[in-house]
């Protein structure tokens, strides 16, 4: 794909991640804003059944045992608690109201009642009292006060058990006023959640309210399992993304090599053209006819570099029908160190033209694998050749076999301008190049020699690995099983 396709590809990409994550944060935000009413609901509900509570038990301080199940009955039911808050919320122009509970022997009398006027009068709410109840005015003080005490420890239990964690604050009211009787509340708190003002004893003339200064944290518990679900969400949307991205790229890269491949194997035909043709007109520009020993081994270079074009031909049809064959090995007693050799003396004419030197390090005990001659001469020409192409004039290579009864070390120490590492894991891969300055590949090359010598090595059961600095020359290190 070409980049300018691509990179439409990648806009499109950032676009929708930013749409999906965007989506989500919309989504979390209105779910918060929906637990957040939903708790201050529940919050609500909860303080207004606690004042229902407790303003029962204030009924029993002067109550009768025996007629307490029906009180109960009554004060604890649902519907009492609607009537009463009506009652106390009821505003109208030339409205008043009273309310009062009569306790006698055999019977408890709760009356409500409203008066309209034809003139506008001042509304006043008398609070409820209990007639005739037998206590003193300082008992019914400490009445109303141990029922506040009881008030506030019920609701700091019970919000704590919601998870209410930060500081609980309230304010008294005068029971039909705005007037604030007492309040606890610092002057700096900002508050979360303010309640209704609710009732809390039958001889109080005070309302309670709470203030809570935050609750966003138990509505962000609540969430939890949303937030998980949404962060993972984002998280797997990236991460396959990514993988397409990555992927895109991969594909590009290979696509661009392709194209390129063509025009690059051009230049890799006229070096094994080029030595047949050299070897070709030493013979006739020396008259070699007259010396038959090197006759020979010019023709010896020019048959063994007209194998090679035939291997690299049948490569590129490979390659352009799609369809790389892998053919099966043709194992046999091979000799790494006369194969060497040999490579070497072929590429005579191709290291003098190079001005190259190539130091070869042989053991002094043969070195045996089982393995396929052909492919292992081309493994070893194709790490030379590389060597020459890369490091120009003046090579300096070492090369050095080592064995024993497992396994066949070979080394390829040339002194070119080295690989940096970040490259040591992408350079056997199949069309890879080193970015060269300015993305100008001096150097032709098909970017498919290292990762046929890998491949190869690999199925012959060995390994390869590079060791190499930039502009410290390349260590190709090649361990082969030995044979037995």
């Amino acid at each position: 794909m070409k980049w300018f396709k691509a990179k439409y590809t990648y806009v499109l990409i950032v676009l929708s991640l930013l749409l999906s994550g965007g989506l989500q944060i919309v989504w979390l935000q209105q779910l918060f804003f929906a637990q957040q009413k939903q708790l201050k609901e529940d919050i609500e509900q909860f303080v207004s059944k606690t004042a229902q509570t407790n303003m029962y038990y204030s009924i029993t301080y002067f109550e009768n045992p025996g007629n307490l199940r029906h009180i109960k009955q009554l004060f604890l039911s649902p519907q009492w608690e609607q009537l009463r808050r009506a009652f106390d919320n009821m505003k109208m122009d030339n409205l008043s109201s009273t309310a009062s509970i009569s306790i006698d022997d055999d019977s408890t009398s709760v009356s409500m009642h409203f008066s309209i006027k034809d003139m506008p009068v001042i509304r006043k709410h008398r609070r409820p009292v209990v007639k005739d109840t037998g206590k003193t005015p300082g008992e019914l003080r400490i009445s109303d006060s141990l029922s506040l005490v009881a008030m506030k420890k019920k609701l700091e239990k019970g919000l704590r058990e919601i998870g209410i964690t930060s500081a609980i604050y309230d304010n008294i009211y005068v029971y039909d006023s705005n007037e604030v009787y007492k309040s606890n509340v610092p002057k700096q708190v900002v508050p979360a959640f303010v309640s209704g003002r609710y009732l809390y004893n039958i001889q109080n003339i005070y309302r309670y309210q709470l203030i809570l200064p935050a609750i966003d944290n138990v509505v962000w518990y609540r969430m939890r399992y949303y937030l998980a679900s949404s962060l993972l969400m984002i998280i797997l949307t990236c991460t396959a993304f990514y993988f397409i991205l990555r992927l895109l790229r991969n594909q590009q890269l290979y696509a661009d090599a392709k194209a390129d491949f063509t025009s690059n194997m051009t230049h890799e035909f006229k070096t094994p053209i080029a030595t047949v043709s050299l070897a070709i007109e030493s013979i006739k520009k020396y008259n070699l006819i007259n010396n038959p020993e090197t006759l020979q081994n010019y023709l010896d270079v020019s048959q063994h570099e007209l194998k090679r074009l035939d291997l690299m031909v049948e490569k590129v049809l490979n390659i352009s029908n799609g369809n790389e064959v892998e053919q099966p090995l043709k194992l046999e007693l091979y000799d790494v160190q006369s194969g060497l050799q040999q490579v070497i003396s072929s590429m005579k004419l191709q290291l003098l033209n190079s001005h190259a030197r190539i130091h070869f390090d042989a053991s002094e005990e043969p070195c045996f694998v089982f393995g396929d001659p052909v492919h292992l001469t081309n493994i070893f020409y194709n790490l030379i050749d590389n060597a020459i192409k890369y490091s120009g004039n003046d090579l300096a290579m070492e090369i050095s076999c080592k064995c024993n009864p497992e396994k066949v070390t070979l080394i390829f120490k040339d002194s070119g301008p080295g690989i940096d590492p970040i490259y040591h894991n992408n350079i056997f891969e199949r069309f890879f190049r080193v970015p060269a300055k300015g993305d100008i590949h001096d150097i032709k090359g098909s970017g498919l020699g290292l990762h046929y010598v890998k491949q190869m090595v690999e199925k012959h059961g060995g390994t390869i690995k590079i060791k190499s600095e930039t502009g410290s020359g390349a260590n190709f290190i090649i361990t082969l099983p030995a044979a037995s």
